[in-house]
């Protein structure tokens, strides 16, 4: 690949227009979720990691080992935005506590950089 290529690849990248919002891991009985500001990005990373065993929040992990097969993804709320460069963290805040109050059930991921832990 050439540099004219990777650049009208990374030109291409910057202009992309993430899905952000809340997502949910659950497996029937539990219900975990987070603030995403790349929700498609975001399920890769927490599966890669759930697999492999080193997911930050311990008693996710151990449910996660203990029956994979009944762990669900999904976005529950997506966030509709304008610009890309603009910070939505205020946005997204607001939307997880309207999750939060939906689901008073659901706990806090606590994963990686992507994501924060609302109630600590």
């Amino acid at each position: 690949m050439d540099k004219s290529q990777k650049k009208a690849l990374r030109a291409q990248y910057d202009r992309r227009h993430p899905e952000m919002g809340i997502v949910c891991w659950s497996n029937g009985s539990d219900m975990w979720i987070a603030k995403s500001t790349d929700t498609k990005a975001d399920y890769n990373g927490s599966a890669f990691q759930l697999q492999l065993g080193s997911w930050p929040n311990r008693e996710m992990q151990e449910a996660y080992t203990a029956e994979p097969s009944a762990f669900q993804w999904s976005v529950l709320k997506t966030l509709d935005y304008e610009e890309r460069e603009d910070d939505h963290s205020d946005d997204l805040a607001l939307l997880y506590m309207m999750v939060k109050e939906a689901h008073p059930e659901a706990k806090p991921m606590r994963p990686g950089k992507r994501y924060v832990n609302e109630d600590a």
